[in-house]
């Protein structure tokens, strides 16, 4: 059995469907309100156990993970409650899959727990992970996101955190060895990004999914930009940063509200663009890798939903670790590309197609 909380959420809707569709396990879907969850939802996951479950009492939390194989966390939860069923999970060896990274604590476990189960963090560490293995060996690395569409909670709370997480270092990129002030590559793909996000504004940063990458794949030098466009969304981040300390969930609100208005009439849209230098067959070159067609709140959904079905499948060590730190870049995109309006495709810089997905 698989139990899904917060299942209903915008994100969490999506990695419920994507699971039901790839798997034959039965789900357990756990909630504080599921007597408000709609009826049309209600119907498409009759077959489900719906489970009223307060993730912040522990006796209820232990009952909910009692009997699954696997729980998959989408729910808006705070660090506190997250450490508690970490450790409930860890005492009943069931693998726990977060969306988000509030309590993330990398270390040991007696099951396999992975946060940052999404697009970013999370699609965004496996991407570079996917492109490089087309290298001989690898030297640069320059990745990009870019979404048109409302921030859930969770993705506006995990934005504001990783600001002010002491492993994440805006306007800085990595170069031989070591951080340095951000300058940016002497070539971009302004154009592929602003043809689907229009005018946006790049954020430079490095994180600890961003140094995990470096340091596993071995760049020399490696840049990493969140790319966001919308007057609205713009005018609210720059005062967020100060609001944030004051009053968190109402600078999360205002966060979400701006990303809902400035999206409002267009049709959502995430995107990642990977480009990375090295040696292939010989020979320096540069492949691009652009991963674009379905909606930020689909693409994070299918994420962790894949995520989900991949534990099952494989199994991975006892220990406590971010998606993108894991070997599974080629089973989460070779999912992910079962989707009909998923688009994987890779190529030359000059522009000769080398793969399609």
């Amino acid at each position: 059995m698989i139990g899904i909380l917060g299942a209903y959420g915008n994100i969490g809707i999506w990695a419920t469907r994507f699971i039901k569709a790839k798997s034959s396990q039965k789900l357990r879907i756990g909630g504080r309100n599921i007597d408000k969850v709609a009826p049309e939802i209600r119907e498409e996951f009759a077959d489900a156990d719906w489970v009223k479950v307060d993730v912040s009492d522990k006796e209820s939390i232990g009952q909910f993970i009692t009997g699954c194989d696997c729980i998959l966390d989408c729910t808006k939860i705070s660090e506190k409650d997250a450490l508690q069923m970490d450790d409930i999970a860890s005492v009943a060896n069931v693998p726990i899959v977060h969306l988000g990274i509030v309590g993330y604590r990398k270390g040991k476990s007696n099951a396999p727990i992975i946060y940052g189960a999404g697009s970013i963090p999370g699609l965004s560490g496996l991407i570079p992970q996917y492109l490089a293995q087309h290298f001989d060996s690898v030297e640069k690395c320059d990745f990009y996101y870019g979404g048109i569409g409302s921030f859930s909670y969770t993705a506006a709370r995990d934005y504001m955190e990783g600001i002010f997480e002491s492993t994440n270092h805006s306007m800085s990129y990595w170069k031989d060895g070591e951080l340095q002030p951000f300058t940016p590559a002497t070539t971009s793909p302004a154009d592929v990004l602003e043809s689907f996000l229009g005018t946006f504004k790049a954020f430079p940063y490095f994180d600890e999914e961003s140094a995990a990458v470096v340091q596993k794949i071995g760049f020399r030098e490696a840049r990493f930009q969140m790319c966001l466009g919308g007057e609205r969304t713009l005018r609210t981040l720059d005062s967020a940063r100060l609001q944030y300390k004051q009053n968190p969930e109402k600078t999360i609100e205002e966060i979400c509200r701006s990303t809902q208005l400035d999206c409002f009439g267009k049709s959502e849209n995430a995107i990642f663009v990977c480009n990375i230098d090295g040696t292939a067959n010989g020979t320096e070159c540069q492949k691009q890798l652009i991963i674009s067609g379905l909606a930020p709140s689909q693409l994070t959904g299918s994420v962790a939903g894949a995520t989900v079905i991949t534990v099952l499948e494989k199994g991975l060590p006892h220990q406590e670790f971010l998606l993108g730190e894991t070997n599974l870049s080629n089973d989460i995109i070779n999912k992910l590309s079962n989707i009909k309006s998923f688009s994987c495709v890779t190529k030359n810089v000059s522009d000769e197609i080398e793969g399609e997905i």
